[in-house]
């Protein structure tokens, strides 16, 4: 089985036309995808290239905050209040006050002891 020539040239510009919209299709896609392409034979010197876009991060910006400058508060004056002295010393009635009380604490618990030692044989028979 043979194939016309005719049909042979058709179907290889069919697929010449193919391969040109399949080109184009991923070369659009490659450009939008921020990628690069090439053509090489491994030869030297028969590179056909476009180099990848570089993308250069900026470097971070570190600066101390301004500096923050408070009035201090005003000073506070007052005048103190006035002090009363009451005439005569208070301290020796506090005094003689206390060592009365003491004295009848004193005189309670002796008189507590007397009945206690009083009633001792009392409680002691009953047992």
């Amino acid at each position: 089985m043979t194939f016309p020539r005719a049909a042979f040239l058709d179907f290889l510009k069919l697929g010449a036309a193919g391969l040109v919209a399949a080109g184009a299709l991923f070369t659009a896609a490659s450009a939008q995808a921020a990628t690069s392409w090439s053509i090489g034979v491994n030869l030297p010197g028969v590179v056909v290239s476009e180099p990848a876009p570089v993308y250069y991060e900026p470097a971070p910006v570190y600066s101390r905050p301004a500096p923050t400058y408070y009035q201090p508060a005003q000073p506070v004056y007052s005048v103190p209040a006035p002090v009363y002295y009451e005439p005569g010393s208070r301290w020796e009635e506090r005094r003689a006050q206390r060592w009365e009380e003491r004295r009848a604490e004193r005189r309670e618990w002796r008189r507590r002891q007397w009945e206690r030692e009083q009633h001792r044989g009392y409680y002691e028979e009953r047992d």
